[in-house]
């Protein structure tokens, strides 16, 4: 660089010469000289670390302080002074938080990737068992799709019958075959249309694991949550894989909800740290082998899908604001506008939003929103505030190639108790 001091110049070549050269107290001194009282600009200088530099300081009694010779006081005394705040301490301030920032949120970062690659290592792939449906050719008119809304298992979570009434009963077993239900329903509307079925589009719409986001779940839960995340990922491969001879080809489409994030308040930023997410992970891997399934997972808290030329949004729901008693359907419709505009200006239409969170299968503003029910049914947390809730159910549609949605199927799975 031109203009540069013959001392820089030699403090160079020495650190070319010397692979620890700040443990030359001649050498330190003159790095700190040149680049200001600054220990990552100084280990910036000197190719080390910032923890190099503040040991061999020790080690040589060089105290953070201003150059020798130097009458210019340094943040602490001007502080103290009550001098004008330089633009330098405000850099220097700026650069420390977006460290902090920087080295906070690459560790979340390893950490789940850590988790998941530990958890995929374990967790191998299913050796398939089971072949597609083959394409039917009894069937002379134009072939449909079925969509199941599955959403809010609230897996791990158990309700006790007795403090219900009687009104509903749940656990893990109970879970499961509820599950065997939601299939032998699916199987039946199948086989009694007058046309074929090309294949099954699942929206899981999120709230698959319970979480712990509450004391009373933590302490009641059948399995703690990261044996329960793996648990459900394990049984629900086995759930689909038995779908797969029925269908010719089966897509899961994922989004997560809120009962599944990791921390007590909603988060916006790396939202997806979260235990549905970790979920669908599992399940793409246990049922990687299989070429006729696709499990999609977003990290965003929406998810557009297609289905035939039909933009469906996938959203679990939460974060609406209402003052109103169980199903906020006026936030809801708000939500829902703003969501449409949004997308709009895209150049995005979306057609149906698929919503979960509510617990109530319901369609509305003429299926512009399909609401999904749930797994689990009322619990006890539903009787004490709203004076109980909608039975444990979730919603099969059918759509045509052009004509789009054409029917809306009400699974009831509440009498399996």
């Amino acid at each position: 660089m031109q203009g540069e001091s013959s001392g820089l110049a030699d403090t160079r070549s020495r650190v070319a010469e010397d692979t620890s050269p700040w443990r030359d107290k001649d050498i330190l001194e003159r790095a700190i000289a040149e680049v200001g009282d600054n220990n990552y600009l100084v280990a910036a200088h000197l190719g080390c670390n910032e923890f190099s530099i503040r040991k061999w300081r020790k080690v040589h009694g060089i105290h953070r302080s201003p150059a020798r010779g130097s009458a210019t006081p340094n943040a602490t005394q001007r502080a103290a002074l009550g001098e004008q705040v330089s633009r330098e301490e405000m850099l220097e301030q700026e650069l420390r938080e977006l460290r902090a920032n920087i080295t906070r949120d690459r560790s979340r970062e390893v950490m789940d990737a850590r988790i998941l690659e530990s958890v995929e290592s374990l967790v191998q792939a299913k050796t398939p068992i089971y072949k597609p449906a083959a394409v039917s050719k009894q069937y002379a008119g134009t072939a449909h799709r079925f969509v199941l809304q599955w959403s809010d298992l609230h897996a791990c979570e158990i309700v006790d019958a007795e403090a219900m009434g009687g009104l509903n009963r749940y656990d893990w077993d109970i879970m499961l075959r509820r599950h065997d239900k939601l299939s032998n329903a699916m199987f039946s509307f199948r086989d009694h249309r007058g046309y074929e079925v090309d294949g099954l589009h699942i929206f899981g719409n999120g709230d698959m694991v319970t979480g712990d986001l509450h004391d009373e779940l933590r302490e009641t839960n059948e399995l703690v949550l990261t044996e329960g995340t793996i648990q459900l990922a394990l049984d629900m491969a086995e759930w689909i894989e038995s779908l797969i001879p029925e269908f010719p080809w089966i897509q899961i489409d994922g989004v997560f909800g809120n009962h599944g994030r990791r921390s007590k308040k909603p988060q916006f930023k790396q939202a997806y740290d979260n235990w549905d997410w970790l979920f669908y992970k599992i399940l793409a891997t246990r049922l990687g082998k299989y070429e006729s399934v696709r499990v999609n997972v977003s990290k965003a808290a929406t998810m557009p899908v297609q289905v035939f030329d039909d933009t469906i949004l996938l959203w679990h729901g939460d974060g609406v604001p209402s003052n109103m008693p169980g199903v906020p359907w006026g936030g809801i419709q708000r939500r829902v506008k703003e969501l449409l505009e949004t997308h709009a200006s895209l150049g995005r239409r979306i057609k149906h939003f698929s919503v979960g969170h509510y617990h109530e299968a319901n369609i509305i503003r003429n299926a512009l929103i399909l609401m999904n029910g749930s797994v689990k049914g009322p619990d006890e947390y539903a009787l004490a505030r709203f004076g109980g809730g909608a039975p444990a159910a979730q919603n099969l549609f059918t759509f045509h190639p052009t004509r789009g949605l054409t029917d809306w199927s009400h699974l009831d799975l509440s009498e399996v108790q």
